[in-house]
């Protein structure tokens, strides 16, 4: 997606950059999901392009002797962490430059939507640009935003890595915490909460990789996903507001895919009622979310 432009200086035509697609180190586009994608896959994408550095001249009123350079940055909308890839220096030649773009992206860094932004930036004026013609060193001249969307069986839930033996909250031997404030049914579901996961727990890393071959995957997946949703069940039961008004909560927050959730477990059934059940019988609760969620099927 371009980015719109409002730049106090000239600026050149989009036919001055053709940019491909981004794709994996084998040359695979990644279009705009991955779908086997999971937290401990770093991602390293490339991107090729080619930039008519003389029609950039001739549009912004640059020097001849001006200077350019590409850039790529990411950034993750789960963790809110970004970074950035090396700047590829065009230099102050002439014609049409083809160049790769690389960012390498660390997994366990990312989640939910992962943007790439794209910069051609300035270096340098030249010795003779004009009065409305870019100046600063780092003036951006042409930007592109990619958005993918990061899926997959491990995805589909923020998840990060924790040195649980560093953290005072939890002890050594824990595999996993769901993390999220139950009171605070408004923040959006993927910054509300999260999945940490202990990395020194090497088993469990093991069978939480897409793909893992080892026998125990799927009961482990399985009983995480269950362990997950049970956690938020019952948080979400005991929330005075969510019972009183459980579709008052804005679409992307976490109040409305708790709602979604109890919707689709149990349609019909007023959370009030839910409440009163979870705490009437809680093995039968208990046993009802195993079934829901398929818990070592």
């Amino acid at each position: 997606m371009k980015t719109p432009a409002a730049a106090p200086y000239l600026l050149p035509p989009d036919s001055a950059v053709a940019a491909q697609m981004w794709t994996s180190e084998d040359g695979v586009e990644i279009g705009e999901r991955l779908d086997h994608w999971d937290p401990y896959t770093d991602l390293n994408l490339v991107r090729v392009m080619e930039i008519d550095v003389d029609l950039i001249r001739a549009a912004c009123l640059l020097g001849e002797d001006s200077a350019f350079a590409v850039t790529a940055t990411w950034s993750s909308t789960t963790t809110r962490i970004a970074g950035h890839g090396p700047v590829v220096e065009l230099g102050a030649g002439g014609g049409l430059v083809r160049t790769a773009l690389d960012v390498a992206v660390p997994g366990t860094k990312v989640g939910g939507r992962l943007d790439l932004h794209t910069r051609l930036v300035l270096r340098y004026p030249g010795r003779e640009p004009s009065p409305i013609s870019p100046r600063r060193v780092g003036a951006t001249l042409w930007a592109e935003r990619d958005t993918v969307a990061l899926e997959g069986g491990a995805a589909r839930f923020p998840i990060a890595l924790a040195d649980f033996t560093n953290n005072p909250r939890y002890p050594d031997g824990a595999a996993w915490v769901l993390e999220w404030d139950s009171d605070d049914l408004d923040a959006p579901v993927l910054g509300g909460m999260r999945l940490l996961v202990n990395r020194n727990n090497e088993a469990l890393l093991q069978t939480l990789k897409t793909g893992s071959s080892d026998s125990r995957a799927p009961a482990v997946r399985s009983f995480v996903i269950f362990d997950a949703a049970r956690a938020l069940i019952n948080g979400a039961l005991f929330n005075e507001r969510f019972v009183e008004n459980p579709e008052d909560f804005p679409d992307g927050s976490v109040g409305r895919m708790l709602f979604e959730l109890l919707a689709l477990c149990w349609p019909g059934v007023p959370a009030a009622a839910l409440k009163a059940r979870s705490l009437d019988d809680p093995a039968r609760f208990s046993a009802e979310i195993q079934a829901h969620f398929g818990l070592i099927a």
